[in-house]
């Protein structure tokens, strides 16, 4: 009998998967509603895109070149949130240098052509799930675009403490 040579290539037999142990609970998941039927009316000029998979994420579309984006995340524990600013930003008045500087401070304030916002909704600490969307969208990031955020918003009331059920910052 001849001893295997150790420069073989090893065997192509795949490794055996890895089982979860039986003492393991199931993993969390939530079973959510289609995101087409909880996904926000917004106002006009905005516009709903359709998508090729409408139960898992939405899109909105704006003359300007903006868009937002929704996705539920694996196992429906949240719900990713993103608006991207459009290809232009206001043109720069002609006027005074104080009226000039003033416009290029709101052009530098807002969220840069191209550049993403984000903000994710927990969907285990929501009450009413259409409703925080909603108000998510429209609360956090349409503003983003005049008025980006510079800090994270870690909670929402003033009487007691309660689990926050956003989170938010720029992605890119």
């Amino acid at each position: 009998m001849t001893e295997p040579d150790p420069f073989d290539r090893p065997g192509t037999t795949p490794a055996p998967r890895r089982r979860r142990p039986a003492f393991a609970g199931p993993c969390d998941e939530i079973d959510l509603p289609p995101l087409d039927h909880i996904a926000p009316t917004l106002d006009p000029p905005w516009r709903k895109e359709d998508t090729d998979t409408p139960g898992r994420t939405a899109a909105y579309q704006h003359p300007d070149g903006h868009r937002i984006g929704l996705r539920v995340q694996p196992r429906g524990l949240a719900i990713q949130t993103w608006i991207t600013a459009g290809p232009h930003l206001p043109p720069i008045p002609d006027g005074t240098y104080i009226e000039q500087a003033e416009a290029q401070a709101a052009n530098d304030a807002r969220l840069q052509p191209g550049r993403t916002w984000h903000a994710a909704l927990t969907t285990r600490t929501s009450g009413a799930l259409a409703a925080d969307l909603g108000d998510l969208v429209r609360d956090r990031l349409i503003p983003a675009l005049t008025r980006k955020p510079k800090h994270v918003t870690t909670s929402t009331s003033t009487d007691e403490p309660q689990p926050d059920a956003t989170t938010e910052g720029p992605a890119t």
